[in-house]
């Protein structure tokens, strides 16, 4: 749907000027996006070379000498001299250091420095405040499922309580088959360590587990991801699911409707809710006080309907407009982003009115809304009364997002020619920032990009993400400077698209386009 991660050969080029200059990513940063806010990235931690001893002891061989130094009157080199001080050098490091390098080792050999001393052994305990729980990949000798649930379930009834902020569990094949009793005491026990984040990835295994219900009744959760299982039955649950939840992110997960259903309405601290491709559900019904942000791939859901949502902020569902969904906004009256629309996105009604093209009325404006993305519909007949009737129902919009449909990249398109006595408030009054994804140049977008600079008085951006090199975003540049434009000081940019789009999908991680995680975000 969108584009990130130019390549070095991006290019931004400024209509003022007329020429290729510095690019900036992402548009309006010094330098690009930062995956380290807080400062530099830690180095990384030396090398360290486990022990091959049983779980319960080490075995210690004596440190070989280091070679006399060369002009060494004594014949001692510096290794001996630091050793016969008798002082504990990697001891002396801080807690932080230290705990940053047991993140980097694994499991089992994390836990066996809890023998080396008191400290040492408080160093553990403190490293489990994120138990990062991962079976290794590709499985090592010895390290496989069996020793995993060992390991993991020794750790938990050791440690009652020992402070567990997040739990993460990764598990490859087909070893769990059978063992979902085991998960289900870890979900038990993790409940009374107060777990606050919980992320469980059945990557590869075959067929998908299905998750115990004790999930269900971690109270103190506040965020939770899932992938690649099937979740439990929510639907029957006796009290109200997951009462501390704020942040759910599902992805290739199989689930009944009612179950999400139950999730969606009844966990009352909900703020944010991702889904991708979730199998077993074709309608949503949102009724939520507390959901702000709802993101979801939803090519294959047939409606949506926002019925009452009093604090949503953004609605972004990708993949609406392919999968000819049908999209009902009742009370979303604080509803800022929202998007993909399109022809196909049939029947859309905003409030009580049903939007089929036509005349707009009063009632089915939605001021609040101030970002939109648009599936531009080329290849439907009549697409500009469509899209120019559809922009009527947003008076107060800002930004505008732009994608031709598919249909148009893949085949030749009628060129239709756009009202320009059309009055759209939008776009004389408020509209500044306009972005075009998969930005081709062809002359069904330049009658439209042409269309929005003859009435775009507040137009001060517009941003071209393509798959075309420097010279042709020059020669665009060029193509452009003699448009009439109602904004004089209009400014150009263009970035290279480097990823394909279909792989991508929106988040809320920054506002701006994230490189972190090859995704976008629309504000």
């Amino acid at each position: 749907m969108c584009c990130v991660n130019p390549s070095p050969s991006a290019s931004v080029t400024s209509s003022l000027r007329g020429q290729i200059v510095a690019s900036e990513w992402p548009p309006g940063s010094s330098g690009g996006s930062n995956p380290y806010p807080d400062g530099p990235p830690p180095s990384p931690p030396p090398t360290l070379r486990a022990v091959d001893a049983d779980d319960q002891e080490f075995s210690g061989m004596p440190a070989k000498r280091a070679r006399a130094e060369p002009g060494g009157g004594d014949g001692v080199g510096v290794a001996d001299r630091a050793a016969e001080d008798g002082r504990d050098r990697i001891s002396e490091l801080p807690d932080a250091v230290l705990l940053s390098v047991l993140s980097y080792l694994p499991l089992r050999d994390a836990g066996r420095t809890a023998v080396l001393s008191s400290r040492w052994r408080s160093l553990f305990d403190q490293s489990l405040l994120d138990f990062n729980a991962c079976q290794p990949f590709p499985p090592e000798e010895g390290r496989g499922c069996e020793w995993l649930i060992r390991a993991v379930t020794g750790i938990l009834a050791a440690r009652p309580h020992v402070r567990i902020r997040s739990f993460r569990f990764v598990m490859y094949g087909r070893g769990f088959a059978g063992r979902l009793g085991v998960v289900h005491r870890w979900f038990r026990a993790l409940a009374l360590h107060g777990v606050r984040e919980l992320n469980v990835d059945m990557f590869y295994t075959t067929p998908k587990p299905t998750l115990p219900g004790s999930l269900l009744q971690l109270a103190s959760l506040e965020t939770l991801k899932v992938y690649c299982c099937r979740f439990p039955d929510a639907g029957l649950a006796r009290a109200p699911p997951l009462p501390a939840l704020r942040t759910l992110d599902f992805s290739n997960v199989n689930m009944s409707q009612h179950s999400l259903q139950a999730i969606l309405s009844h966990c009352a601290s909900l703020e944010c809710v991702k889904l991708k491709n979730i199998i077993g559900v074709d309608k949503i019904c949102l009724r939520s006080k507390s959901l702000a942000r709802l993101y979801g791939d939803f090519g294959d859901l047939k409606e949506l309907v926002v019925e009452d949502a009093p604090n949503l902020e953004e609605l972004v569902g990708i993949g609406l407009p392919s999968g000819n969904a049908k999209v009902k906004i009742v009370f979303a009256p604080k509803l800022q982003v929202l998007g993909y629309l399109g022809i196909t996105v049939r029947p859309l009604v905003l409030h009580d009115t049903v939007f089929d093209g036509g005349i707009v009325q009063l009632r089915t404006l939605m001021r609040s809304v101030k970002t939109l993305a648009i599936q531009l519909p080329f290849s439907e007949k009549g697409y500009t009364v469509f899209v120019a009737q559809l922009l009527k129902c947003f008076p107060c919009l800002e930004v505008l997002h732009v994608e031709p449909d598919k249909r148009s990249i893949s085949r030749w398109v009628n060129v239709e020619e756009w009202d320009i006595t059309n009055s759209i408030q939008c776009i004389e009054h408020s509209i500044n920032r306009v972005v075009f994804e998969n930005f081709g140049g062809e002359e069904c977008q330049f009658g439209f990009l042409t269309f929005l600079l003859g009435m775009a008085r507040a137009l001060k951006l517009v941003e071209f993400y393509c798959w075309k090199g420097i010279d042709w975003a020059s020669d665009q540049v060029e193509l452009m400077l003699p448009i009439n434009r109602a904004s004089p000081d209009v400014e150009f940019l263009f970035f290279r698209i480097c990823n394909p789009v279909s792989i991508l999908f929106l988040c809320h991680c920054c506002t701006q386009r994230c490189q972190k995680e090859n995704r976008v975000a629309m504000i």
